[in-house]
């Protein structure tokens, strides 16, 4: 039989996890999948890292790794402001083969 003292215990010890949605955590994705096997990973919520770079027009931004696998980034905004540098993106995967790959940023950080 578990004491009170116990039960006490386990709902300390658990009630911090309540609110915590583990579903939403990202699966690390190399470019170079997301490049190979983009069916794969779609509408898959990713964490990826490279290079940013862009095109002045018409104003785009990607993320690029050494041998040139990239993925589009959204929105503009966020991207901008790391051109030039290596980050890590987490963001939500979308392919379409008539548009390409892209990732919905939800964060950016320099590496």
């Amino acid at each position: 039989m578990i004491s009170r003292a116990g039960v006490i215990l386990a709902v300390a010890l658990l009630a911090p996890l309540a609110g915590c949605d583990y579903s939403d955590a990202p699966q690390g994705a190399p470019l170079r999948a997301l490049a190979a096997q983009p069916e794969s990973y779609q509408e898959t919520l990713v964490a990826t890292s490279g290079v940013v770079r862009g095109f002045d027009d018409p104003e785009h931004y990607w993320i690029e790794d050494e041998a040139l696998n990239r993925v589009e980034l959204l929105p503009l905004t966020v991207a901008r402001d790391h051109l030039g540098q290596r980050v890590q993106v987490v963001g939500e995967f979308h392919y379409d083969p008539g548009r390409g790959r892209w990732l919905e940023i939800r964060a950016l950080s320099p590496l």
